[in-house]
């Protein structure tokens, strides 16, 4: 059932347990929130009128301003999981404070200050939960979780908001805050009982959450305060829906007050309005919000609410009416903004600062929800107040509140498609980056350049070589000491990044460091980097630093000859070769493999004279090793001798190697492309065209379908490998072959058949066997060339897996993917090898083909394309003939055309015979 229910909502199972105790979090939030807001609208309804609600607006806006300043220093110093909790207990004891002084105190202003901090808990316990939530999951996760974790209030504020009209009769008003106190202390408990560390350390990096990014004053407004463009479009785009929400929801209360008078009747209407509210958006925010996100996009999703509150005030200018129509106009526009707000907005809102790094994200939270919010209940509680004390009405007209409504939808309307491309601006770059959260926005930090400087200068190797490689890409100034006093005092791998990144930078007041730690050294690896280093930075060493290098040994020279390589100049290229000279005609095999491997460092064709001597040199390690260099360096004059001696010394897999390495410019070469290449040569062309990336790999393979290779086999499993894309013709070609495969493997199942009759060819039975299983495989990898591939490697995966039930279902299809011509005669060998496999093949008991007579066609017309392998073993069985005359003039006639195998055991049976 809980795996059901998880494909439904869209959660991996790893991510469960973690969505089921966030889902039951926001569940008791909604509660706590659903109650306090309860009360506290129904007092401030039954006690002030309708022209007071503008001063509370303004009120509430200044401790918004108050508290956003308190949230984002306790943010700063605080982890996300402990900030919440922090929220949590704090907003439990105000309301229990409030009740107490609503209890026994008789302050007329007291329902009015509840009303203001009811604002005030709401958007504190929502920064707090949903700036956890999105530190424990990434852009990704919270585009299929956030939506499912924030439906906890629904369910919630509509147990809380039905319980309402049965509980005030009993309790009264103000004792419904005893109910959000008790949901406050139970969110409090769950929050202890789970352990959030673990996630929210694989969520982002140590100090990630506590460091900000202080921008510099220099900077313009947007920058140094928003720090980002996206962040500064989403807190406009939230400007103007919280100054439509505020708009909609004084009016909508103020046709409440007109309507309703008691608290019984206000407090009964507010629960079940909003009750039957939250009924509605369950549904939807559960089974539909991800899905319309992920169909429509992030940004297009905000298009929503703007679109269809336009529709809803369109009715109300163009219909007029009575005051009850009005006020259940204005309710269903506060149904849908409170629907939309949950289901899709706050969902769409919260993601789109995912691609941030966690502490912008946060922040971007903050400025986003918290600074427009009272900035819109300022500018909407003044702007009522104004109309009130000029018109002198104690309501506001319908008509003036549609037509402000028409601008402010309109605007918010195309707020999105700012935010949409602002968005897409800071996607781009996350991309160019490879990360979402990373340290490139602190690098200019004097903060943050102390930490990575002590970093530096520490024993730890990892640590260490992280905060040296961030601070030279922050152009830090004094990176060459660090470098430097690594190089004295730090470890191997301390020393051997100095000295990697001192050549990289051509460093050359490195140079007396460099000369004095030579002296020192103890370390070989590090000293053979430092005569690099040396040889490559110093431009006087070409006088008597050339002459020392006899005086080197053999790592150390090799590390100067490099340092000299790299350099470029003509001057030290002719030393390189000179001593690579001396190297060849040395009588040591490890001094001549040096050799190779200095010209296969330079990755230049300048030393052809040391690949073509070493080439014919007698020890195997040495002139194999030359043949892969040739390749590694690409160098195409020597093609030709590496195949001659990779085929005259029976180097078979050096000179595969060596070929691979040439990649795909070998087939543009002429002695390949024009067929000047022993034809021994092209079964290992064809195994390196097929794992070699390229066009003209592909169009050599091409060519061999053309041309009816003999290695046809060998050219589909290549082609099939590079998952090549054939032309027409070669399609044509490919479809001839197949319908050729599939006969002759049809002619090797008959056989197969007819020698089951005979127990004493045992051996050639499973040699048979074994290629009727590979023709099965070629021939699936062929039609993967010509027909749906996807699929059929698809089936050549089930297929291959011991699970017959998944076989019979890669047979099925099969049989939907390709023509039923194919599939009919494919079947049958699918089913014979099923058969072998189970051991149950019923043994063929006629006489029309003997064992005789198919050795004797194996031997002489092999009209089913036996192997060599096959052929060998069908030469081996004649001696087991019983009973019958095998011709001896037959076996005499047959050739293995140059196969050493066959002709081996053909000599073998001759010599038996005899």
């Amino acid at each position: 059932m809980n795996r059901r229910i998880n494909q439904l909502l869209n959660i991996k199972p790893s991510e469960a347990r973690l969505v089921g105790h966030l889902f039951l979090v926001q569940y008791f939030i909604g509660v706590a929130t659903a109650f306090l807001f309860t009360s506290s609208l129904t007092l401030i309804l039954s006690s002030y009128p309708v022209t007071v609600y503008p001063k509370i607006y303004v009120l509430a806006a200044g401790f918004l301003l108050v508290a956003n300043t308190v949230y984002s220093r306790l943010e700063a110093r605080l982890a996300p999981d402990r900030l919440l909790q922090v929220i949590v207990d704090f907003s439990a004891g105000s309301v229990l404070l409030h009740w107490a002084c609503l209890t026994f105190l008789t302050l007329q202003w007291l329902p009015l200050f509840l009303a203001v901090w009811n604002m005030v808990v709401y958007m504190l316990v929502s920064y707090a939960f949903w700036g956890m939530a999105a530190i424990l999951f990434n852009v990704r996760e919270s585009k299929r979780l956030f939506s499912v974790v924030g439906a906890g209030d629904i369910p919630a504020k509509m147990l809380g908001y039905f319980s309402v009209s049965a509980l005030v009769p009993l309790i009264g008003v103000v004792n419904l805050l005893w109910v959000s106190v008790i949901a406050f202390a139970v969110v409090d408990v769950l929050l202890r009982k789970f352990d959030f560390n673990t996630r929210l350390r694989a969520a982002h990096s140590p100090g990630a959450h506590a460091l900000g990014h202080q921008a510099s004053g220099s900077q313009p407004l947007v920058k140094r305060f928003f720090q980002n463009r996206l962040i500064f479009f989403i807190a406009f785009w939230s400007l103007l829906a919280y100054t439509i929400y505020s708009v909609i929801d004084f009016t909508f209360l103020s046709e409440i007050k007109r309507r309703y008078t008691t608290d019984h009747e206000l407090a009964t209407f507010i629960a079940v309005f909003f009750a039957f509210g939250r009924l509605l958006a369950i549904g939807i925010k559960l089974l539909f919000s991800s899905r319309v996100i992920a169909r429509l996009g992030l940004a297009n999703s905000l298009l929503i609410a703007p679109l269809l509150l336009l529709a809803v005030n369109g009715f109300i200018m163009l219909a007029g009416g009575s005051l009850e129509s009005h006020l259940y106009a204005f309710g269903v526009m506060v149904l849908l903004t409170e629907i939309l707000r949950s289901t899709l907005q706050e969902p769409v809102f919260l993601v789109l600062f995912q691609p941030l790094q966690p502490h912008s994200r946060l922040r971007g939270h903050l400025i986003a929800k918290g600074y427009p919010l009272p900035v819109a209940l300022l500018f909407v509680g003044i702007s009522l107040t104004f109309y009130f004390d000029y018109y002198g009405q104690d309501h506001i007209a319908i008509s003036f509140v549609s037509k402000a409504l028409l601008l402010l939808l309109l605007g918010w309307g195309a707020s999105v498609f700012l935010v949409r491309k602002a968005y897409r601006r800071t996607l781009a770059n996350v991309i160019k980056r490879g990360y979402f959260t990373g340290s490139t926005l602190f690098l200019n930090e004097q903060a943050v350049r102390d930490v990575l400087v002590q970093k530096a200068a520490g024993e730890d190797p990892m640590a260490a070589i992280h905060a040296l490689s961030l601070l030279e890409r922050s152009d830090y100034s004094d990176i060459d000491a660090l470098l430097f006093g690594q190089l004295r005092h730090g470890g191997h791998a301390l020393r051997e990044y100095a000295l990697f990144r001192i050549i990289a930078k051509q460093k050359t007041n490195a140079l007396p460091l460099i000369r004095e730690r030579l002296e020192v050294e103890p370390d070989e690896e590090v000293k053979a980097l430092l005569y690099k280093a040396l040889y490559y930075l110093d431009s006087a060493i070409m006088g008597n630093g050339v002459a020392a290098l006899h005086d080197l040994d053999q790592k150390n020279r090799k590390a100067a000859l490099a340092g000299l390589l790299q350099r470029k100049e003509a001057a030290a290229d002719a030393v390189v070769a000179q001593e690579l000279l001396h190297m060849v005609h040395s009588t040591d095999t490890e001094a001549r493999l040096v050799a190779l491997e200095m010209v296969k460092e330079s990755q230049r064709g300048d030393f052809v004279n040391v690949l073509e001597t070493l080439l014919q040199d007698a020890a195997p390690s040495v002139y194999t090793r030359a043949m892969e260099t040739a390749g590694e360096v690409k160098e195409l004059g020597l093609l030709e001798q590496v195949v001659q001696v990779g085929l005259g010394r029976k180097a078979g897999a050096a000179l595969q190697r060596a070929l691979l390495h040439y990649g795909d410019i070998l087939f543009d070469s002429g002695y390949i492309r024009w067929g000047n290449y022993p034809r021994e040569l092209n079964p290992v062309l064809v195994k390196v065209a097929g794992m070699s990336k390229g066009e003209r790999a592909a169009a050599f393979l091409e060519k061999q379908v053309r041309e009816g290779s003999e290695d046809m086999g060998v050219v589909i499993d290549a082609l099939w490998q590079k998952k090549a894309v054939v032309t027409a013709e070669t399609e044509r070609l490919l479809k001839k072959q197949l319908r050729i495969q599939l006969r002759k493997s049809q002619l090797k199942a008959t056989y197969y058949l007819h020698l089951t009759a005979t127990d004493a060819m045992k051996p050639l039975q499973e040699a048979v066997s074994s290629e009727i299983h590979q023709d099965i495989q070629r021939l699936f990898k062929c039609l993967a060339l010509l027909y749906d591939r996807k699929h059929i490697e698809r089936v050549i995966e089930l297929y291959n897996q011991p699970d017959t039930s998944k076989v019979y279902n890669a047979i099925e299809m099969l049989e939907l993917l390709i023509p039923q011509k194919h599939f009919s005669s494919l079947n049958r060998l699918l089913e014979l090898e099923q058969d072998i496999n189970k051991k149950q093949v019923i043994r063929h008991t006629g006489k029309e083909l003997t064992a005789g007579a198919i050795i004797g066609e194996i031997l002489q017309g092999n009209k089913a394309g036996f192997n060599s392998w096959t052929r060998s073993v069908a030469c081996y069985m004649i001696p087991n003939l019983q009973g019958e005359h095998f011709p001896a003039e037959v076996l005499q006639k047959t050739s293995g055309s140059g196969d050493a195998l066959f002709e081996e055991t053909r000599e073998y049976v001759l010599t038996m015979l005899n």
